[in-house]
């Protein structure tokens, strides 16, 4: 992970304790090369493609990593059990992109409260976050 994003998770929400800090899922990956883990099985492989084909589609407009946890400073890694897609399309939807990766749940709206990175929604569009706890 680079240092510009580890800077960017640590002066979010770790400071004010009141939501967690969310990084775009691009800046996790560097030449395919994942830097973040889920709380499941699957492989990096398989949640990279299916993160990048989600990320791509015309009704997306972003895909967002919330940092549970980051290891020490000189690991790589970063700890997320809570992928954020900003779409616009239905919680079935959402569903159905995210089958490959197991989730334990999809809900609408944020989890912990609006992160204070978050981006502004465009019109029509909703947040709908995919947990693996």
């Amino acid at each position: 992970m680079s240092g510009e994003v580890l800077v960017k998770i640590l002066s979010q929400a770790y400071e004010q304790k009141k939501t967690l800090p969310i990084v775009s899922f691009s800046s996790f990956f560097e030449q395919k090369k994942v830097g973040f883990r889920l709380n499941n099985d699957v492989s990096a492989d398989i949640i990279y493609h299916t993160l990048m084909c989600i990320q791509r589609k015309t009704c997306v407009q972003d895909v967002l990593v919330e940092v549970l946890k980051v290891d020490s400073p000189n690991n790589d890694g970063a700890f997320s059990d809570c992928v954020y897609i900003l779409a616009n399309g239905t919680k079935q939807q959402v569903k159905e992109w995210v089958q490959p990766l197991h989730p334990k749940r999809v809900k609408q709206g944020y989890q912990h409260g609006t992160p204070i990175d978050a981006p502004q929604l465009k019109n029509d569009y909703h947040v709908f976050a995919v947990t693996w706890s």
